[in-house]
This record gives structure tokens, C-alpha cells and sequence, in this order.
């Protein structure tokens, strides 16, 4: 019987493991992690503190009980420490008893995700310093502040997990700051919805220090207390750092496995890495813009999942192909609904585009219906209309026009074409004239000039 090994047991290596445990019964698969949690959602971790989440147990996707009702081995606290790819061989660590042990494979599977990036700066580490990665990360901080009680905080980083953090803390009744080398923080998006982001998270008491590079650490007694920036000093009870993810695949540096991007593997349609018997799927890889056509590091849990559907189904004799991403991605920031597709003009413009953009700012609900709130909406188009990106910001229905966008884009639809959408239209839900629609007819206006 034919052997599939996976290094790693979360969103991809385990939608991987389960679709081929699925296609065909002739193959045993095995599943390695490093840590001790298997089929868990990150995503959900900022959730469980504001309680919107029931606890992090609620995180699991899988049981290990139903894993291996699937027909599928784990095996976790197992460590891939380099490839044998000519014997066809991983060299594992146990990491409860420090001991190396060969797995050998007739496919393998490289899920092995992301690891945090943490600023290179001397002493930035302490007993209240947390990064928000693994479950157990979450469980420390968890720990941490029911024990310390905290009255601050300082989040070091301005992406997603900085600002869904900083909600999540200040309801807790913490004094947030964030503090963020960019001035670009979210750096996605375009200036104008940025600074809406900025004005929101300020009016909701968050202290922002944009632009602010930690230049040291200052510590007592195992502690941080302090950053001192270029804005200044920032003192805080606890420290979080959410500065970003890279690759784990450190163990592959120097191998046959080509990496680009953050140490992310580049694969192809199949999900194949080029190396014989060896595929890999998920964040530790960089994957094709669908507009660019280029590879890049775009770490989302959706991505791992589909692309660890492909993988799977391919390594057991199918043929299917990922398409690749347009890094949409949705975040909610106490009133606002922050959502973004595809490249943004400034990214569009980088990549060579000659490209247009429409921003238009309208109402979620006709004027006369209760509880309507403003909505902006940002479209990018080349020069010969073809839609290419598209960012929303508003008090409601962000997720629908995101994914609306998201079709378009990946339909090939031009400027022309989605201006005629039909599109759902009650009071409760949209004004007759849907707030998309009117930044298509600002972008087709821009067009005819």
C-alpha cells in the first residue's frame, strides 16, 4: 500500500489528508505536526477574548477521534528537521524526548504553515511579551490576563491581527496603543480608507504611533516595560507582537525545493513543488495572482484549505488545478467593515498597470429606512476596463460586495460588463441603486474622459 506523509496537521495538510483519505482507499495516510493542536481555526482566536467565541476548544474543526475515523495516523509533537528526497525519506525530532526518527514516503505533502516574524531587536522577549500564532499562544495570553489583569497594552503591528486584537483588548477594558513602522498600516489598502481605519480605532481609544521604529527595549525583572521609538516611549503592562508570518520551511533551506517570497515554496497548478513524489499546500507557500500572474506570499486560511483539497485529491491519481488567489480578505474594527480584493491603484501601478480608480461613499439602506449607514467603496480598473481590484469600508454589507468584486475579477468582467449586474435590492438590505454599482458608473465616467 502507498504511503502519503504530511508535515503539518492543520488547514491544508489536514483538508489534504482527508480528501485523499477520501478519493481512494488504497493509499494509508500519515500526518506529522509539531505541536500538540490538529485541525484548529486561527482565525478565530481574537473572538474567544472578546467572548464572541465560545472558548478556544470551540476552535477545533476535527476531533481526533473523527480524524482517524477518516482512515488517517497523526502523530503529533513531531518535528521535520530536513528532507531526504533521493531515499525518500523525512528526518523527524520528537520533541517531548529530543530523539531524530526516519518516516518514509511515496508522496509527500508540505503543509508545514507559517511561523511569527518578530522584530530584530536585542531583549524583545519577557514574561508578558506574546506573539497571537499558536493555540497555546492564545491560551497564554488567556492565562496571562486573567491572573496579571492588565489596565494596558501595546500591540506592536498594523495588520489584521493588530487590528482585530486592539477591538478585542480595549473591550476588555485595556488602554490600547498600537505602534507600527509603516505609516501604511493594513498597507493594503488605499490612503483615503486608511485613515478612516485610523479616525475609528482613535475615537474608540486607541493610541496610535504610526511610523514608529522601535529602536530599544527596556526590561525589569524579566519584563517589558517600555519601547522607546522615534515617536517616543511607549510603556505598557503586556506587549503583543503581530508583525507578520513567514514561511516555516527552514528545514528545506539549501534542498531541491525551490522557496521565493518569505521562504515560500513556489508550486504549480497541481500543487506540485517540481521535486518528484513531493507537493505542498497552504501558508508555507507562495501562490499565482490570479491578476498579476506572478507569486506571492498571501497566508489565508481559505487559500490553505482549497489548495490542500487539490493537493490531496491529485497526490491519489486526480487531476485538478488551483487557480490561484486574489488575496480577498475581510476584518471587522469595532464600527467598521474593512474588506479588499484583488490590487489596490497603488499596487496596480506598481505592477505596470496603467491603471484607474473610483472612489464613492453612499448610504447601506435607502435615506428614508432606519439604521442605514455609509459605505465607501474603491474600484480599480486597467485602461481598457477590465476590472482588476476593489476595497469597501462601512458600517454594513462589506462581505457581499467584497465577494461580488471578487467574481468579477475573476470572471475577466469589464467596468461595462458589471455596471449591468443584477443585483439584490430590498430597503432592509440596499438603496434601489446598489453602492457598487454607483462606483462602476464613477469608474465608467472616468473611462470615457
Amino acid at each position: 500500500m502507498p504511503r502519503l506523509v504530511v508535515i503539518g496537521g492543520n488547514a491544508a495538510g489536514m483538508s489534504a489528508a482527508s480528501r485523499a483519505a477520501r478519493t481512494s482507499s488504497e493509499w494509508e495516510v500519515s500526518v506529522f505536526d509539531a505541536g500538540s493542536d490538529l485541525s484548529w481555526g486561527a482565525c478565530g482566536m481574537p473572538y474567544v477574548f472578546s467572548g464572541e467565541a465560545a472558548g478556544f476548544d470551540s476552535l477545533f474543526a476535527l476531533s481526533p477521534e473523527k480524524i482517524s475515523e477518516r482512515g488517517i495516523e497523526t502523530r503529533i509533537h513531531s518535528r521535520a528537521l530536513e528532507l531526504s528526497e533521493g531515499r525518500k525519506k523525512v528526518v523527524f525530532r520528537d520533541e517531548k524526548n529530543g530523539k531524530t526518527f526516519e518516516e518514509a514516503y511515496d508522496a509527500l505533502l508540505i503543509a508545514t504553515g507559517s511561523v511569527p516574524v518578530i522584530p530584530d531587536i536585542r531583549d524583545i522577549s519577557g514574561d508578558n511579551f506574546f506573539v497571537l500564532h499558536a493555540l497555546s499562544d492564545g491560551t497564554g495570553i488567556d492565562a496571562y490576563i486573567k491572573k496579571e489583569r492588565p489596565r494596558s497594552v501595546c500591540i506592536i503591528g498594523g495588520g489584521y491581527i493588530a487590528c482585530e486584537m486592539a477591538e478585542t483588548l480595549s473591550r476588555c477594558g485595556m488602554m490600547v496603543t498600537i505602534a507600527t513602522r509603516s505609516e501604511r498600516f493594513l498597507g493594503r489598502l488605499n490612503k483615503k480608507f486608511r485613515e478612516k481605519l485610523a479616525l475609528e480605532l482613535e475615537d474608540n481609544g486607541v493610541r496610535m504611533f504610526r511610523g514608529a521604529e522601535i529602536t530599544a527595549v527596556n526590561r525589569d525583572r524579566g519584563r517589558v516595560i517600555s519601547l522607546e521609538t522615534t515617536r517616543g516611549k511607549v510603556p505598557a503592562d503586556f506587549f503583543l507582537c503581530a508583525t507578520g508570518v513567514r514561511a516555516a520551511t527552514d528545514f528545506l533551506k539549501g534542498g531541491p525545493i525551490p522557496l521565493g517570497k518569505k521562504g515560500g515554496i513556489e508550486t504549480d497548478g497541481m500543487c506540485r513543488t517540481g521535486v518528484s513524489s513531493i507537493w505542498a499546500a497552504g501558508d508555507c507557500c507562495c501562490v499565482r495572482n490570479i491578476v498579476t500572474g506572478k507569486h506571492s506570499y498571501a497566508p489565508l486560511g481559505t487559500t490553505a484549505n482549497k489548495m490542500g483539497r487539490v493537493a490531496g485529491f491529485n497526490i491519489t491519481g486526480g487531476r485538478e488545478e488551483f487557480p490561484g488567489v486574489l488575496g480577498t480578505a475581510i476584518t471587522r474594527v469595532f464600527g467598521l467593515e474593512i474588506a479588499l480584493t484583488g490590487l489596490g491603484h497603488r499596487e496596480a501601478l506598481e505592477e505596470g498597470f496603467d491603471a484607474e480608480e473610483a472612489s464613492t461613499l453612499e448610504l447601506t439602506r435607502p435615506a428614508y429606512f432606519r439604521g442605514a449607514k455609509e459605505t465607501s467603496v474603491s474600484i480599480v480598473c486597467d485602461r481598457n476596463g477590465r476590472i482588476i481590484g476593489g476595497q469597501v469600508i462601512g458600517g454594513e454589507g462589506a462581505k457581499g460586495r467584497i465577494d461580488a468584486l471578487a467574481a468579477v475579477i475573476t470572471g475577466g468582467l469589464t467596468v461595462r460588463d458589471a455596471m449591468h449586474l443584477d443585483l439584490a435590492y430590498a430597503p432592509p438590505f440596499s438603496p434601489a441603486r446598489d453602492p457598487l454599482l454607483t462606483c462602476l458608473y464613477a469608474l465608467e465616467k472616468k473611462l470615457a474622459r
